[in-house]
């Protein structure tokens, strides 16, 4: 229940406060909204779960000629269209011949002047339109190559920073797609007659077959001179203008399952066998009975651990879809109630119209980023899947789509597209596909950069340490991004902090030595370190009456002792710098005759000689 709650508020939340902004001042007949399919339904857990599974399902069995089929009216989508298909009275929203029909009458309400517009704006998007469908080919290409397991040498997977930005890019230029259709449509909408208006609310509420029954015979005559990418851009034009004046802002925002993770040939699977057969109805059951076949282990297909793979997304994405601060359908409300305030009795200042840009530009680079973090997770989660799935089983899924995608029509005629074998732009062929080779023949940069190998480096001060006495501090240098350093001072002390500090107590070479380890593997390397005494004695003598010892050097310190054979010497008299005396009750066992012994002067801050060697 608490989940549940979590959904309402959140679109609740939204879309509330963009219809207290007033954005809709269509009449009231205009904003109605019919009770049916909604947005808490479309996030859903379980509508989530398995359109997940299915996109799953498409890319594992299909290939980028598949991924690539997408639906122009999946671009731009803020005109409350899919709300209109997706709760169409007379349950024909997913027929082929439902955008043909609303569009068709749409431009037949519509002057020669209003559609002259259209096709103005179509004429100048066209190759934007365009762009966006080649710009989505990295992407797509960066997903197949990585369930496929062909990623660059070295790389752990897709770079998430790098499939945010791309997605980013996409949606911006899909956002001013949106902004620039806006102002058209809103300029229409101020353009209409009482007879136009009261045409269009004659239909508003009905579904298809209530609606006028006008075909493209009866508009030919206005969109004369089209190309084929126009044609359609205008068709879409049409039946979006029909959905923005008849929609409200819980219409523009509303979005079905699908609308987000496109890059997998979904699309292709539900949408194949339609394409060029007027009439056909896709079935609105499709996504949720063959996703399952990734998201339920007892219909046979998949392990319980590898249906976890595919229903773990539902959770990673939330914050995403809805639940945090920022989300997406907070941005597709944000961006709806911008466009929507267009809509008006008089036509906004240039300052009012910057503003709306600036806001649907900025919202749509925020929505991209976060549909692009969701497909990285989808992508990462179906390439895992791949790998974990055995020969048995992908051939059972292949199966499953081949029955899908194969049939015979209602005029008795088969067909077969299991197996894509072209790329598409959007619906359409592409025919010369070496027009995709500056999107595709490089996505290196969608995933991470292969780890660098750390080059293990240091210094060390100060150059020329004094024994007990300097305090060395050994500065790493290594490349290659190191997380970890393991050092040996060659006295048999050890550190392992990047930039560790070491005192060294008797004089002598040392081989320090220090091992880098990062992501890329490790390296180690050694250096000598020299340390010289505090002070030095030049010479010892013996003196009598009694028993002591003359000791010469430099550096000796007041305060200093006399250890010989590491023993200290009881009585050390410091006479001055180069000059001491050593004398005292126990001294003559110390020194026992003909034996050598080491002597070493330690200063009192901790410097000491090096030993000298006498023998009594």
């Amino acid at each position: 229940m608490s989940r549940r709650i979590s959904i309402v508020a959140a679109v609740a939340v939204a879309v509330v406060t963009a219809a207290l902004m007033g954005a809709c001042v269509l009449p009231a007949a205009a904003r109605a909204a019919v009770p049916g399919q909604t947005l808490e339904q479309a996030i859903s857990d379980r509508a989530q779960e398995t359109t997940i599974a299915f996109s799953g399902l498409a890319v594992i069995t299909g290939n980028l000629d598949a991924q690539s089929f997408f639906p122009p009216g999946k671009l731009a989508d803020y005109w409350g269209f899919q709300y209109l298909r997706d709760n169409d009275p007379s349950d024909m929203g997913h027929n082929t011949s439902f955008l043909t029909r609303v569009a068709c009458d749409m431009l037949y309400v519509l002057d020669a002047s209003q559609v002259d517009k259209l096709k103005a704006l179509a004429s100048s998007q066209v190759s934007q339109i365009n762009q966006y469908g080649y710009q989505r080919y990295p992407l797509m290409k960066a997903f197949r190559r990585l369930v496929d397991g062909d990623v660059p040498a070295g790389s752990a997977g897709l770079d998430l920073s790098a499939v945010k930005a791309a997605s980013g890019d996409l949606y911006v230029l899909d956002g001013q797609i949106s902004y620039d259709r806006a102002v058209v449509y809103a300029d229409i909408f101020r353009s209409l007659s009482a007879d136009q208006k009261a045409s269009l609310d004659a239909m508003v509420g009905k579904g298809w077959s209530a609606w006028p029954d006008k075909t493209m015979e009866d508009v030919r005559g206005k969109t004369a001179g089209l190309s084929q990418d126009e044609s359609v851009a205008v068709m879409t034009y049409a039946g979006d203008m029909y959905s923005w004046y008849a929609g409200n802002i819980t219409s523009d925002v509303y979005f079905c399952p699908e609308r987000h993770g496109t890059y997998y040939g979904g699309f292709y699977i539900k949408d194949a066998p339609a394409i060029g057969h007027e009439g056909y109805s896709i079935d609105e059951q499709l996504t949720a009975t063959a996703g399952s076949a990734l998201c339920d282990s007892t219909k046979g297909y998949v392990t319980a651990a590898q249906a976890q793979l595919v229903s773990s997304l539902v959770d990673t994405q939330r914050d995403d879809l809805y639940a945090g601060a920022s989300n997406i359908v907070q941005a597709r409300t944000d961006i709806s109630t911008a466009l929507r305030s267009l809509i008006s009795d008089t036509a906004p200042s240039a300052a009012e119209l910057a503003a709306v840009k600036a806001t649907v530009l900025a919202k749509s680079a925020e929505y991209g980023a976060l549909d692009g973090e969701d497909n990285y997770h989808y992508a990462t989660a179906f390439a895992q899947l791949r790998a974990a799935l055995s020969d048995a089983q992908l051939a059972k899924l292949t199966d499953l789509r081949k029955s899908i995608l194969s049939g015979t029509y209602a005029n008795g005629t088969p067909y077969d597209f299991t197996t894509c074998t072209t790329p598409f732009l959007f619906s359409a062929v592409i025919a010369d596909v070496s027009l995709l080779d500056p999107y595709i023949s490089d996505t290196d940069y969608l995933f991470e950069a292969s780890p660098a190998s750390p080059a293990a480096a240091f210094a060390y001060l100060p150059a020329r340490p004094l024994a007990g006495r300097s305090v060395v501090k050994f500065v790493d240098a290594s490349t290659g991004a190191p997380s970890a350093w393991s050092w040996a001072f060659g006295d048999g002390g050890t550190s392992s902090v990047q930039n560790p500090s070491h005192v060294y107590l008797v004089p002598g070479t040392y081989t320090v030595s220090l091992t880098a380890t990062g992501a890329g593997g490790s390296d180690t390397i050694s250096s000598s370190v020299t340390v010289l005494p505090a002070c030095t004695i030049s010479g010892v003598a013996l003196t009598q009456s009694p028993i002591g010892l003359r000791i010469k050097g430099t550096r000796f310190r007041s305060g200093c002792r006399v250890l010989i054979d590491g023993r200290v010497v009881a009585a050390t008299l410091y006479r001055s710098a180069t000059l001491l005396l050593v004398r005292g009750a126990g001294l003559a066992a110390k020194l026992p005759k003909g034996i050598a012994v080491k002597i070493v002067v330690l200063n009192p801050d901790g410097g000491r000689s090096a030993p000298f060697d006498f023998t009594r």
